[in-house]
């Protein structure tokens, strides 16, 4: 499968490709007040409505340093919904092979001996859904 690689959290992470819509660069998420430190904001792009969440943070409970600044979003659909990613770094596309340990482990190594942790839009969306909203 090819799997869209980028950097968040300390981690290099990975979604499978074919959940990117789009990457848009040099965009600023309209703050929506009362969200979590994650939630950067809503953007609209190409007449679609993004949440936009900082991987980092959302990953990094711990941290609460603010967020390095990317100039990218990366834009999900998936089951008619819809996320915007700000990751630390995009790395790129990577092939890996999927295979049916893959997707017990969640862990991949390419040959050059990095490690990918996979995720999918719907734990991202898991995670977001657990979160504490509100004063």
């Amino acid at each position: 499968m090819d799997c869209f690689i980028f950097e968040s959290a300390r981690k290099h992470l990975g979604i499978e490709a074919h959940y990117i819509h789009r990457i848009v660069d040099s965009v600023k998420p309209a703050p929506i007040p009362l969200l979590p430190s994650c939630h950067a904001g809503i953007i609209y792009d190409r007449g679609d409505l993004f949440d936009v969440i900082d991987v980092g943070r959302l990953l990094d409970k711990g941290s609460s340093s603010p967020s390095d600044k990317s100039p990218y979003v990366i834009l999900l659909k998936w089951n008619q919904r819809k996320l915007g990613l700000i990751p630390k770094r995009i790395i790129g596309i990577k092939w890996v092979q999927d295979t049916a340990d893959t997707a017990t482990s969640q862990t991949v190594f390419t040959s050059e001996g990095r490690t990918i942790q996979l995720i999918t839009p719907e734990e991202i969306w898991k995670l977001l859904s657990d979160l504490l909203y509100g004063p």
